[in-house]
């Protein structure tokens, strides 16, 4: 039994090494694929991040979809603990931070509907919401009723825009998409203007997405199309000149617009005049239409406006010389409208001002 005794310990031992062998094997191979999994989370997770900076939102979304199956598939002990691990709740956070993205810059392609686009991001900004509070949670909310008005646009049945906003607010009192978005809501139901550039100035206040909350200020303002209402888009375009804020070229279009029309109405002039100080207009006009790209055709009603701002602030020799400048490059041709009112104007500021105390 002896002999036998000895060889058969042997085999066990030899069995027994083997099966660690393999066991250790086994464990190598499941954490290099795990190390490897990883790998291609991150690298899907910086495509995403690309794709998105450059407004691909359905490039971004494709990539985190396939960094979240990665991830739920090497998910070993979270799916023993029941919990998400943090490889998935990062990516969780960065497809909601592509679906806020997409619904602010929703556009419908032929065919579809705004319910075809915006469906999917509510199902992961609502899924978002729950678990989260504070700025988070209010970034959410003011995007979810975003995507309820973007929905109402295809006259479908959904949530109350409002109620999400109120709600986001409540999470953080300063949020600047709830309150931008508020505003726009109010203005598109033709409700309050007062109330509506109240939101919209806790917007900019609050510091963030500044860019953001002017577009859809601005949208806004001009959708509406009230005399409340384009007295608020030159207030605005005027703060944000002010603050060295960015004026695009359709907006700028637009309140030029507003000026032009101001210059054939005595009437528009005065509300216009209302609105800002002359002062400010001047400046607004400077910054806004003195640049080389400026439209020459239009460069002789710009500084007959100008010369009307100069007059109504005072400046009456700045206002001469503006009208006289303006007859020496009028040609012939030119706008009669410009003409006349250089003929009413050059002899009236030649003569000296009258006193307050004259009869």
């Amino acid at each position: 039994m002896k002999v036998l005794d000895t060889p058969l310990k042997w085999i066990g031992a030899i069995a027994a090494v083997v099966s660690l062998v393999l066991g250790l094997n086994q464990v190598t191979r499941v954490f290099s694929e795990l190390g490897e999994r990883q790998r291609q989370i991150a690298e899907l997770q910086a495509v995403a991040a690309q794709q998105l900076e450059g407004s691909d939102y359905t490039a971004a979304w494709a990539s985190l979809d396939e960094a979240l199956a990665a991830a739920d598939q090497g998910s070993y002990f979270a799916k023993l603990s029941g919990r998400l691990d943090p490889a998935r709740l990062e990516l969780r956070a960065a497809q909601e931070d592509v679906a806020m993205a997409w619904l602010r810059d929703a556009r419908v392609p032929d065919g579809k509907t705004f319910g075809d686009v915006v469906d999917p991001l509510m199902t992961v900004i609502t899924r978002g919401i729950v678990g989260t509070s504070g700025v988070r949670k209010a970034d959410l909310l003011a995007h979810l009723g975003w995507a309820y008005f973007l929905k109402s646009r295809d006259g479908a049945a959904s949530g109350n825009p409002e109620q999400a906003y109120a709600q986001a607010l409540e999470a953080d009192v300063a949020n600047p998409f709830a309150h931008a978005h508020w505003g726009h809501w109010i203005l598109w139901k033709r409700g309050s203007d007062a109330e509506a550039e109240r939101h919209f100035a806790a917007a900019v206040a609050s510091g963030r997405e500044r860019a953001y909350v002017r577009k859809l200020q601005i949208a806004a303002l001009r959708n509406s199309g009230s005399v409340a209402a384009e007295n608020g888009l030159l207030r605005a375009v005027d703060e944000m000149r002010r603050n060295g804020e960015e004026i695009d070229a359709a907006t700028r279009r637009h309140v030029f617009g507003l000026y032009y029309a101001a210059f054939n109405s005595e009437q528009y002039l005065q509300r216009v005049l209302a609105t800002l100080p002359a002062q400010e207009h001047i400046h607004t006009i400077r910054a806004l239409y003195f640049e080389p790209d400026f439209d020459p055709a239009m460069a002789p009603l710009r500084d007959a406006m100008l010369a009307l701002l100069q007059e109504a602030a005072g400046l009456r020799e700045d206002s001469l010389a503006t009208w006289r400048a303006i007859v020496a490059t009028l040609p012939p041709e030119g706008d009669a409208r410009v003409a006349e009112r250089a003929a009413a104007a050059i002899p009236r500021l030649s003569r000296p001002a009258r006193s307050k105390d004259s009869g």
